[in-house]
C-alpha cells in the first residue's frame, strides 16, 4: 500500500514520484524495464536546458540516482491491468498488486519502426525517431524522412533548415492536414519520392545508405541519417475501457494532468499533448507529482485516514 504510484520510470514518472515524495507521500515507481524509459536507447542530447552534451543512458542514470536519493523504490515489474474504482486504487501487476490513493500514468509512447534489415542495428548511429532531438548533428549532411502523414513532413521542414538535403520516403497516400504538399515541394533541398518502400539500412558504424523499391524498381540513396516518422503507440493497452482516451490510445487529462477519473492523473509522453519531449515530460511529471499528492491529503482528511 502506498499514497502514490507512479506506473513509468522515465522522466514524467521519476519528476512526479521525486515531486510527491519531497512534499513527505509515500511513493513507488512501477517500471517494466529500467529507470529512464526510452533514454537509455537515446544516443546523444543537446537540447534538454542544463545540459549541452549528454548520452541518453548517462541523463537516465542521473535521474535514477536523483530517485535513490529520496528512497523512491523501484519496482520491476509489468502492469497487466488496473481497477480505478473507489478511494483504493489497484495496480495489478504481472507478479503482485499494488494499491494506493493516486495513480500517476507515465507509461510513454513507443514510436513505431519499420521493421527493415539494419534499423535496429543502426539506432543511435543514424537511425532516429525525433527529428527535433537528433536534426542537429547531421548538419550539412544529407538525410531521409519516412513517413506519409503531418509529422513526416513537419520533420522534413524541420530538417531541410539544417541539412543539405532531405529525401521523404512515402510509400501510400499523403495524409496531409496541415500542410500543403505545393508549399513543400517549393522548398529546394526536400526530394518527395513517392511510392517509395524501404528496404534496408546499411552503412558500418554509422548509416551511410537506404535502400528502397519505387514502382518495382531498387534503388539506393547515399545518406547520413533516417528520420522514422510512422507514428507512435502510447502503452495504454490495459487502459480501455477504465479511463478516457483518444482514438489513438493517448489518455485525455487537463491542464493540472487530471484525467476523468478522480485519482488518476497522467504526465509525459502518455498524454493527449503536441509535442514529446523530455523537457515537456519533465514539466507535465511536476504538475502531476504536485496535485497527486494534494488529492491525497484530501482524500485522507476526508477520509479520516
Amino acid at each position: 500500500m502506498f499514497d502514490i504510484i507512479v506506473v513509468g520510470g522515465g522522466p514524467a514518472g521519476i519528476t512526479a514520484s521525486i515531486y510527491a515524495k519531497r512534499a513527505g507521500r509515500n511513493v513507488a515507481i512501477i517500471e517494466k524495464y529500467i529507470a529512464g524509459g526510452q533514454l537509455n536507447l537515446i544516443g546523444e542530447i543537446e537540447n534538454y536546458t542544463g545540459f549541452e552534451n549528454i548520452s541518453g543512458f548517462e541523463l537516465a542514470d542521473k535521474l535514477k540516482q536523483h530517485a535513490k536519493r529520496f528512497d523512491i523504490p523501484f519496482i520491476r515489474d509489468e502492469v497487466v491491468d488496473v481497477n480505478f474504482n473507489g478511494t483504493i486504487k489497484k495496480v495489478i501487476c504481472k507478479d503482485k498488486i499494488y494499491e494506493a490513493y493516486a495513480v500517476v500514468l507515465a507509461m510513454g509512447s513507443h514510436p513505431r519502426e519499420l521493421n527493415i534489415d539494419g534499423e535496429e542495428k543502426f539506432k543511435g548511429k543514424g537511425v532516429s525517431y525525433c527529428a527535433l532531438c537528433d536534426g542537429n548533428f547531421f548538419k550539412g549532411k544529407n538525410v531521409a524522412v519516412v513517413g506519409s502523414g503531418d509529422s513526416a513532413f513537419s520533420d522534413a521542414l524541420y530538417l531541410a533548415d539544417i541539412c543539405s538535403n532531405v529525401y521523404v520516403l512515402t510509400k501510400s497516400q499523403l495524409k496531409l492536414h496541415n500542410y500543403s504538399l505545393d508549399e513543400i515541394e517549393k522548398v529546394d533541398n526536400i526530394k518527395i519520392l513517392k511510392n517509395a518502400l524501404s528496404k534496408k539500412i546499411t552503412g558500418n558504424e554509422n548509416v551511410q545508405s537506404l535502400l528502397y523499391s519505387q514502382n518495382e524498381e531498387d534503388k539506393n540513396i547515399d545518406i547520413d541519417a533516417v528520420f522514422v516518422a510512422i507514428g507512435r503507440t502510447p502503452d495504454t493497452n490495459y487502459l480501455n475501457g477504465k479511463i478516457e482516451m483518444t482514438d489513438r490510445g493517448y489518455v485525455k487529462c487537463d491542464r493540472k494532468m487530471k484525467t476523468n477519473v478522480d485519482g488518476v492523473f497522467a504526465c509525459g509522453d502518455v498524454r493527449e499533448g503536441e509535442i514529446k519531449q523530455i523537457a515537456t515530460a519533465v514539466g507535465d511529471g511536476a504538475v502531476a507529482g504536485s496535485e497527486a499528492n494534494k488529492y491525497v491529503l484530501i482524500t485522507k482528511a476526508k477520509n479520516k485516514i
